[in-house]
């Protein structure tokens, strides 16, 4: 399993990875000390564990909880927090457990055995999805997920980077290198230094200025191949 510490405090977090490493359950444990570095994780992550604390500086563990919720791929939840005065509220979220604070490895456990038996018994439905299909994209205090066949293209112009779905366009703030990390690239082709094109949704191609050519794309979006790109353009839709 993949799990991620959601807590403000590091001793804590130390204290839990500890005992996470003892049950040896866990091929992989990160940690994160608020809610923005919680979002980046689960943004190139996928998890199937979140331990969350609830008080998170000034933020909120049940407000993250709730933004995790709405994801595509919900990860099991298991507070784990110093107050027992929220239990309540945790569980109207569908968490899988609330642990306190100071830990104890037994209680851990079991903790773990619910998930195990969760996914055994497919008695929570956990929403995974492959990861290879989708692409998550944060906007302000929300998460989407989209689905790749959907995505046309993926530009930036003066700093913003759009995404172009056949539904409707997202703006965001990450650099056209994120997502080129993110996309399969054998779906996906780099046409220009400013972007990024879904093989499958081009329409027409005709010659442009300068001996390069201009791409029109499902939803009419037109856009440039720049010479730098044009052999690798060529080859990867036939036209060599």
């Amino acid at each position: 399993m993949q799990a991620l510490i959601v807590d403000d405090e590091p001793l804590a977090r130390n204290e839990l990875k500890y005992l996470l490493n003892q049950i040896g359950s866990f091929s992989q444990i990160e940690e994160a000390e608020n809610i923005e570095e919680t979002l980046e994780q689960l943004l190139s992550h996928e998890f199937d564990v979140i331990f969350l604390d609830i008080n998170l500086m000034e933020e909120s563990g049940l407000d993250l909880a709730k933004k995790i919720n709405k994801m595509k791929h919900v990860p099991h939840i298991i507070f784990a927090t110093a107050h027992d005065t929220y239990a309540v509220q945790a569980f109207e979220l569908e968490a899988t457990d609330y642990i306190l604070k100071p830990f104890e490895k037994s209680r851990i456990e079991q903790a773990i055995k619910k998930i195990t038996y969760a996914e055994s018994h497919h008695t929570i439905e956990t929403k995974q999805v492959n990861q290879d299909e989708v692409l998550p994209i944060e906007i302000e205090d929300r998460i989407y997920v989209l689905n790749i066949n959907d995505i046309i293209a993926i530009s930036v112009n003066q700093g913003v980077t759009t995404i172009n779905t056949v539904e409707t366009e997202y703006e965001t703030s990450e650099p056209l290198s994120f997502y080129e990390k993110k996309l399969n690239d054998t779906k996906f082709l780099r046409i220009h230094r400013a972007s990024i094109i879904n093989k499958k949704h081009i329409q027409s191609v005709e010659h442009w200025f300068n001996s390069t050519y201009q791409v029109t794309l499902t939803g009419n979006i037109k856009l440039q191949v720049s010479r730098s790109y044009m052999k690798t353009f060529k080859s990867e839709i036939g036209l060599v």
